[in-house]
């Protein structure tokens, strides 16, 4: 499943459901698909997902451990939640700086 958040301040976009399910449960809403915060909700909600993801941030295990073989050289390592929710913040931001809604939908 892909969730698509957009607002009319920004272009919209794409995210794979489960990273953005976590999010959306991160801002401080319900979960529900389609959903939308209110320009009057999003400085608070910024605020609680930023607190969220430096929480998970340092509950996270190191990327630098190898498997039990020793050899992680055909291994990516791991793109952390802060990472896939730079795009989502940005959003975020540019929706309370213009008072405008950020909604969610599948896609």
């Amino acid at each position: 499943m892909l969730i698509r958040f957009s607002s009319i301040a920004t272009g919209p976009i794409t995210m794979f459901g489960d990273d953005a399910l976590q999010l959306i449960n991160m801002l401080g809403a319900s979960g529900a698909i389609p959903g939308a915060i209110s320009e009057e909700d999003i400085s608070a909600a910024l605020q609680r997902l930023r607190q969220q993801l430096e929480c998970a941030a340092k509950s996270t295990v190191p990327a630098d451990k190898r498997d039990e073989e020793g050899d992680d050289a055909d291994h990516e390592p791991p793109i952390i939640l802060a990472s896939r929710a730079a795009p989502l913040i940005e959003i975020l931001e540019r929706a309370a700086k213009d008072k405008a809604p950020v909604m969610w939908e599948r896609a």
